[in-house]
């Protein structure tokens, strides 16, 4: 399967950008992406503009619209993609675990699956199947952005935090860095 990680945010909320940010050594970004190497063969990332993280060594497709949103990525991921599913990460979240991605993989049921924790629906933390291009495609042609919006249009599956605490018991492969306060709780975490 195919991994593509969602790297092309503005980091508006952060005040900097937040995938470049270095916690313990490394940046935001390299965390997520040495995750999805250990279940993914192929990981690709998902940018704005190509040559922010060249220095990665890791293969950038620009998103395929002009306009910014999550939907954007995932379409651009589904059209890049080389097999039939593709797992869908957010480029901000630094502590995935490795199995709870294996996890999502292994229960993966078309077309969708993803995590709902605490009631939250995380789309970013995804597989999805490529039979969707063509229903994002008109979705994102009609005006909608709204990633949330466009998969309550779709059955899903979920996993929750039922599904995730054996593995995950802080559940800290969903805590994401939107904020300076998120910031100074991972770096607790990661201390």
């Amino acid at each position: 399967m195919d991994c593509f990680i969602l790297a092309g945010g503005q980091s508006r909320r952060f005040g900097g950008d937040k995938l470049l940010h270095r916690l313990g050594g490394k940046s935001t970004i390299e965390y997520v992406l040495e995750t999805a190497e250990q279940v993914c063969d192929r990981v690709h990332l998902v940018v704005k503009e190509s040559g922010k993280f060249k220095h990665l060594g890791v293969p950038t497709i620009e998103d395929a619209l002009p306009f910014q949103s999550p939907a954007v990525g995932v379409y651009t991921a589904l059209l890049n993609s080389g097999s039939g599913e593709v797992l869908v990460l957010a480029g901000d979240m630094p502590l995935l675990n490795p199995q709870v991605l294996r996890l999502l993989m292994e229960r993966y049921a078309p077309p969708v699956t993803l995590f709902s924790i605490r009631g939250k629906l995380y789309p970013l933390t995804a597989v999805y199947s490529r039979e969707l291009l063509g229903d994002l495609k008109d979705f994102l042609s009609s005006g909608g952005r709204s990633l949330v919006g466009f998969l309550k249009k779709l059955p899903y599956t979920t996993l929750t935090e039922t599904d995730v605490t054996p593995i995950d018991p802080e559940l800290k492969s969903f805590l994401n860095m939107n904020t300076r306060e998120d910031l100074t709780n991972l770096m607790e975490m990661l201390a």
